[in-house]
């Protein structure tokens, strides 16, 4: 495996302002604002990495960039050769791009869903340590960002992309009455993204950011009352992953999920298996 970590994702969302003060004072991540001629109007920080995502204005809301860390220089050529050997184009950052990005090097093609797919290396950490304004840790390091989970009907087709091209693994598919899943890991998170077979729209389901205790997610949990959150799903348990987690509306329509406790898979004892319920909870709010 060459990719390491799903290492920042952009956010496209019809009012980028609102989604930026929801992202502080719900989710606690830190918010860097630039000027109104910039086509993007926040960045958002959750630890030493100078931003994990970034917010422009689009007409509807939904991850438009996702960018996967690799280990070096070499591992974005290996990986250059597999995606043209498979018929992708793969276009090479530009300097100014990767300086965007904080990086030292970036190639991006369009991946599953015609998202605008990056990797990356030489990362730049930020020079001052991370402060959430609500005194949230959360769980990135090795693990990266958290996950990202796409609905679309050619689920197939992603999912091979990802395990035969990018060479991530399939950690277990999940059998549910609201729709197929199959999770992909890449590092000892359980699964850095993730697709369902819908056939009545494509685009973004949800995003995780993963918290260090189930006391933060209880205290994300009550901030949805406060801010007039909609819940997208009540508290539960996961079978798979072992997350204990609930699911909010973020203000672009797709879905956040605020979750501590995912397990951390050791690749030569892992087995995949299909789960058709979650351990608890996790019902769907109409």
């Amino acid at each position: 495996m060459t990719i390491q970590s799903l290492g920042y994702v952009g956010i496209g969302t019809p009012d980028p302002t609102a989604w930026a003060e929801y992202a502080r004072t719900v989710i606690g991540l830190a918010v860097e604002t630039s000027g109104p001629a910039e086509p993007v109007r926040h960045r958002l920080r959750m630890d030493q990495h100078p931003f994990r995502m970034w917010l422009t204005e689009a007409e509807t809301g939904g991850v438009t960039v996702i960018g996967w860390e690799v280990r070096d220089p070499a591992a974005i050529d290996e990986l250059t050769v597999r995606l043209k050997e498979a018929g992708v184009d793969v276009g090479v950052g530009t300097d100014e791009e990767c300086r965007d990005r904080e990086v030292t090097r970036m190639v991006h093609f369009t991946g599953p869903l015609g998202i605008r797919t990056e990797l990356f290396c030489g990362r730049r950490l930020a020079p001052s340590q991370f402060v959430s304004p609500l005194g949230v840790d959360f769980v990135t390091g090795e693990q990266g960002l958290g996950h990202v989970v796409l609905k679309t009907p050619h689920v197939q087709e992603a999912v091979d992309f990802y395990c035969d091209v990018l060479g991530f693994r399939l950690s277990d598919t999940a059998d549910y009455p609201w729709g197929t899943f199959y999770f992909l890991g890449c590092n000892p998170r359980h699964h850095s993204i993730a697709f369902i077979r819908s056939y009545r729209n494509e685009g973004t389901h949800h995003i995780l950011c993963e918290v260090t205790t189930p006391e933060e997610v209880g205290r994300a949990l009550d901030r949805t009352r406060e801010h007039d959150v909609k819940l997208m799903a009540t508290l539960g348990k996961h079978a798979n992953d072992g997350m204990f987690s609930f699911y909010m509306t973020s203000p672009a329509g797709f879905g956040i999920e605020i979750g501590a406790g995912g397990v951390q898979i050791d690749e030569s004892t892992w087995v995949s298996r299909t789960y058709t319920a979650d351990i608890w909870g996790h019902h769907p709010v109409e």
